[in-house]
């Protein structure tokens, strides 16, 4: 768990003063998590993740993302590395996923979000041979720079051994600044 976090602090760090973005807040019923984003240009953005299981295990995933928008739905697509360290097993590892996520104003207050990626076994490494992460949320803007979210997700790993690792399945609500 040590050295996801660190990560994590020294990237928050380091991206505070090379571009604007925010951090969010996951928590889950099983899960907590912090979250680090911003725009590289407005094309472009990158996005930290580390998420904690209480089953002792720790994620960390490195997004780089095309942002876009079509009418009134935008969006990003890109690729993210994921790490998974598992303090009670010997199961570790990561993988590369792709896919991305969209977002549509219902109104000034009111989003809805939906979330898809997918890592196939020839992007996995360790005892990971694949990965595959969903959401959708409803997203409510508290003020100008804050939101809250509150959704279903779900986060599984396919371990080597032929069995399936569920990281995240269930409600989750998410808190996010935007600095």
């Amino acid at each position: 768990m040590k050295a996801p976090f660190i990560a994590a602090l020294v990237l928050a760090t380091v991206s505070s003063s090379a571009f604007a973005g925010g951090v969010a807040f996951r928590f889950g019923d099983e899960t907590f998590g912090v979250s680090i984003a911003g725009d590289m240009s407005p094309e472009s953005s990158v996005q930290l993740d580390w998420l904690h299981h209480d089953d002792d295990a720790d994620m960390v995933a490195l997004g780089l993302y095309a942002n876009g928008q079509r009418g009134s739905l935008s969006g990003r697509v890109g690729a993210k590395a994921i790490g998974l360290e598992n303090d009670d097993s010997d199961f570790n590892g990561g993988a590369v996923a792709f896919g991305g996520d969209l977002s549509l104003p219902l109104n000034e207050i009111v989003r809805l979000r939906g979330g898809l990626y997918y890592a196939p076994k020839s992007t996995g490494f360790g005892d990971i041979e694949g990965y595959d992460e969903w959401s959708l949320s409803a997203e409510f803007s508290l003020f100008q720079n804050s939101a809250i979210q509150v959704g279903y997700g779900s986060m599984d790993f396919d371990a080597e051994t032929g069995k399936k690792i569920e990281f995240e399945d269930g409600v989750f609500v998410r808190l996010q600044l935007r600095l």
